[in-house]
């Protein structure tokens, strides 16, 4: 066992010293975890932020909260703009749309007797959904004027004195000309007794107006009627998600196992190719020996790897549900990519060869079992080819411990089949190694 110890320690020392292969088992890693788990934050669809530009030809006091109540739904993002370079970042794709607030927009807008005033909208035909989203939101904000007019008496009344002069002066009304009028009068009346009460009110506060209650024109409840999915789809399974990067740090630890098996793989070709294994053998240490060596410093690495890559998620976030079953999985992916790293090496008679063979195997490892792109999201085929990779049975194994919520049962399988492939691999790659030794 000293002597395991000893060829393992050396292996570890000329791999730390191998800068570019250190940062293909720990770099690469941490750089693929953060992108991806940054990329996959991007996709949050709970909340659908617009950029709009605003072009304010008006710029009086309504017009500037009518913006203010849009920008309150909390679906936009507005920027004020002139109207030709609303109109060209509008045509080049950098916002979604414009909304275009005409002059007068502050004399009429909230008035429910007059005519509503014009508001231009310009968005690519081609994005329908989210003119939709728009207008809607545009009806929500003038609703909000409605009730800021109300609480606002005083500005509404030299407005209603306009249109009582206007109904006056007009020949074509008929019979309907006296009850516009009298109907204005009332609401002329009730402003005035209500902006005398506001007045009497803040007098008694100290100068504070009380604040009228909020034009209301419907009460809403929610109800929960949260939609049930089936058990085990994958909108299911992605409910056990607690942060972004529950999925792309098992991806990316993977990145940094298939490292160390092909980096170990090539040192094991190397020291063949420069007689180090004939030297070791003249020495008082057995092929046995030297391959246990070799397989524990992969092992270490390996485990070294994953124990970085938590540490790391952790701080950023990731919680995993299960320590122990965690560290089942990581001894389990360890043991099986040593079997794996000790076949390779019997890939070829060079280090090129060795080299682009084992990586050629990890690019087919990774990407159908889901080091490309997550398990989850592969579609039904790859799904089924996925079954024959280590590297699915790796991410399973991780993914249960993390986020998945596997019991200890559940983790026979994924840890049972590394196993597995690990005693297989690294009973014929070792058979194979002793036949083609120096």
């Amino acid at each position: 066992m000293p002597t395991i110890l000893t060829m393992a320690a050396k292996d570890l020392r000329l791999m730390s010293r191998d800068l570019l292969g250190l940062f293909f088992i720990v770099g690469f890693p941490i750089v693929m975890g953060i992108f991806f788990g940054v990329v996959m934050g991007s996709f949050d669809t709970k909340s659908v932020s617009l950029g709009v530009a605003v072009v304010d030809e008006d710029d009086s006091k309504m017009s500037r909260k009518f913006v203010e109540a849009v920008e309150s739904t909390g679906n936009v993002r507005s920027e004020k703009l002139a109207r030709s370079v609303a109109m060209d970042r509008v045509r080049r794709g950098q916002l979604v749309g414009m909304i275009a607030i005409p002059k007068g927009f502050g004399d009429s807008a909230g008035m429910l007797w007059m005519d509503a005033p014009a508001i231009e909208v310009g968005i690519d035909p081609s994005r329908k959904a989210e003119a939709g989203m728009l207008e809607g939101m545009i009806m929500q904000a003038m609703g909000k004027l409605v009730a800021l007019r109300f609480q606002d008496p005083a500005s509404m009344r030299p407005m209603i004195q306009k249109a009582k002069d206007e109904v006056a002066a007009a020949n074509d009304l008929g019979m309907m000309g006296p009850m516009v009028a009298q109907m204005l009068d009332s609401l002329d009346t009730f402003l005035q007794t209500w902006e005398t009460v506001k007045a009497a009110d803040s007098e008694s506060a100290g100068g504070q107006s009380p604040a009228m209650p909020e034009l209301q024109l419907a009460r809403i409840e929610t109800l929960d009627v949260t939609r049930e999915v089936p058990k085990g789809s994958t909108e299911a399974v992605l409910r056990n998600l607690r942060s972004k990067w529950d999925i792309s740090f098992p991806q990316a630890m993977m990145w940094g196992v298939l490292g160390c098996a092909a980096g170990f793989a090539i040192t094991i070709v190397r020291e063949r190719k420069q007689g180090t294994f004939l030297r070791l053998q003249v020495a008082p240490v057995t092929r046995a020996q030297i391959v246990a060596g070799k397989a524990l410093a992969c092992f270490l690495t390996v485990i070294g790897v994953i124990t970085v890559m938590v540490v790391l998620g952790m701080w950023l976030g990731m919680r995993p549900r299960s320590p122990s079953l965690l560290v089942i999985a990581a001894v389990s992916i360890a043991f099986c990519f040593v079997g794996i790293m000790i076949l390779m090496s019997t890939i070829g008679k060079t280090e090129e060869a060795v080299s682009g063979g084992a990586w050629a195997a990890n690019m087919f490892m990774a990407m159908f079992g889901g080091g490309m792109m997550p398990l989850l999201f592969l579609p039904g085929f790859m799904k089924t080819l996925s079954n024959f990779s280590p590297v699915k049975w790796s991410i399973l194994a991780l993914e249960g411990s993390i986020w998945r919520g596997f019991t200890l049962a559940d983790m026979l399988l994924p840890c049972g089949i590394l196993l597995g492939t690990g005693a297989i691999c690294l009973a014929v790659g070792a058979r194979m190694l002793a036949r083609t030794a120096n």
